[in-house]
């Protein structure tokens, strides 16, 4: 099989962040090392770049980037040139794309797609043409270390992009199972990376972090009133399952780094295909971060507090959790 950019061990991570980012601190002095590892959700991943674009201005900046799905897309981004420039270029493209772009939703043109390829309903070479309109051809061109993750359907297992061709990587990573097509690199095929990972604190760790910024965008609001539809149970279900398995990830590796796990928990009724609605959900999670950064967030020396932070609305200020 051909090289397809991506590296099968993982301690070949700590080993180019190492090479990538030489050490500047004193002898016996451990180098802080913040990694931003950001979750997908479709058109919720919006709501990272709300977050990231506060933490920015707070002066929370990152040393290297994890991401998943639509989470991919935003961390190659910030990666290329992590600044709030790009802040506001990645929220422009965001709010460019419409629902035509990525999904045909004419019900024939759809039905002749699914008994064609029996697999899915739309075409994953549209999300790599979407990123290399967008974003750096190869991870190489990237200021900061970056990892994608990316499920390999081929081999059944997780696969972690750091090197090669960034399209390809972030297509990969994005090509939800069923809606999109797998997409395929070589010989294999990849799907979404949420199907092995959904938000990656092992990458993180891998990368030699000592402080990690996790977004997730599954809206597990554990005061969120139940959808009794069929499409709503199932989106809540998938959505609790995710949620859930977050917060076990952040109790396996809470030891090994410092954790601040952020839960947006912006929803406006949207489905994860939905980008109507793209707008209120990058000013809603920019809004709710930094309330939240204004309400505690922040320790003595600027720094986020580590625990779990489910940001609810600012019209509830005292109801924003930290848990520890």
């Amino acid at each position: 099989m051909r090289d397809t950019g991506f590296w099968r061990s993982p301690s070949m991570l700590t080993t180019w962040w190492r090479r990538r980012r030489p050490t500047l601190s004193q002898p016996g002095e451990k180098q802080r090392r913040l990694v931003f590892v950001l979750g997908g959700g479709g058109s919720r991943g919006a709501c990272s770049v709300g977050v990231m674009k506060a933490l920015l201005e707070a002066g929370i900046k990152p040393d290297g980037l994890v991401g998943c799905s639509s989470g991919a897309f935003n961390a190659v981004a910030l990666a290329a040139k992590p600044d709030l420039d790009t802040i506001d270029k990645l929220a422009h493209v965001w709010r460019s794309i419409r629902n035509r772009d990525l999904f045909d939703r004419n019900p024939v043109r759809m039905a002749y797609r699914f008994v064609r390829s029996r697999n899915s309903f739309f075409d994953s070479r549209y999300l790599r043409t979407l990123a290399a309109m967008n974003l750096p051809a190869t991870f190489e061109e990237l200021v900061l270390p970056c990892a994608i993750i990316a499920t390999n359907l081929t081999r059944a297992r997780k696969e972690i992009f750091t090197t090669g061709s960034v399209p390809d990587a972030v297509a990969a990573s994005a090509a939800i199972p069923g809606l999109f097509n797998p997409y395929r690199i070589g010989d294999e095929e990849f799907v979404d990376g949420a199907v092995a990972e959904n938000v990656g604190l092992p990458e993180a760790i891998q990368l030699g972090a000592t402080h990690i910024v996790a977004i997730d965008n599954s809206t597990s609001n554990p005061r969120r009133p139940p959808n009794h539809t069929l499409t709503g149970i199932l989106a809540q279900s998938i959505q609790i399952m995710l949620g859930q398995r977050m917060l076990e990830e952040y109790q396996r590796y809470s030891g090994q780094a410092e954790i601040c796990l952020m839960f947006p928990n912006v929803e406006f009724g949207t489905a994860g295909t939905d980008f109507s609605q793209v707008d209120r959900l990058i000013d809603e999670a920019y809004a709710r971060t930094r309330g939240f950064l204004q309400a505690g967030g922040l320790d003595r020396r600027g720094r986020l507090e580590p625990g779990i932070h489910y940001m609810l609305p600012l019209r509830h200020p005292s109801v924003i959790s930290l848990a520890q």
